[in-house]
């Protein structure tokens, strides 16, 4: 059985992908150490549960996983990293030494200066761009462009002729 779990959880990582060739028994026994016997019963405990399959002359393959054993797969792993997310956090709280209040309390004054913050960003944002509209507006006006600017403002001019005569 422990060669079954070892083999099972090579599949199950994707360490042995689908299609991918199981040693042989010969090989189990020495890579694990156990009798010609107990190697050929894990791989049968294994083709049991239809995680493998054999091909007479080749050798013993990984079997593509179904829909539903992949959905499982991808269910279980989620499961494990949101395990290992809340592991994380409660261990986190911990070292912190803090009471779950003292955890609330902070939470909402970080809430309330990320909303002030947020509010102070969007009017920053609004009279930027306020800005930059009487620096066009200024520009237009005085004529006073870059270089650069320049060249692109007749460059455009001399498209749109260049349209206006190609629908002539």
């Amino acid at each position: 059985m422990q060669t079954a779990d070892a083999l099972r959880k090579q599949i199950q990582d994707g360490r042995l992908a689908p299609g991918a060739k199981l040693p042989s028994a010969r090989e189990l026994q020495s890579q694990y150490g156990i009798a010609n016997s107990t190697a050929q019963k894990a791989l049968r405990v294994l083709k049991e549960e239809g995680l493998i399959y054999s091909v007479q002359g080749r050798g013993v393959f990984v079997r593509e996983l179904s829909p539903r054993d992949q959905f499982l797969k991808r269910y279980n792993e989620t499961l494990e990293e949101m395990a290992a997310q809340h592991r994380a956090d409660e261990e986190a709280v911990r070292l912190s030494g803090k009471t779950d209040d003292e955890v609330a309390a902070e939470l909402a004054a970080a809430e309330l200066r990320f909303a002030k913050a947020s509010g102070q960003f969007e009017a920053n944002t609004a009279h930027r761009d306020a800005m930059r509209a009487v620096m066009e507006q200024r520009k237009r006006l005085s004529g006073n462009y870059t270089p650069e600017e320049r060249a692109a403002s007749v460059q455009r001019l001399h498209d749109r002729l260049n349209e206006g005569r190609h629908r002539r």
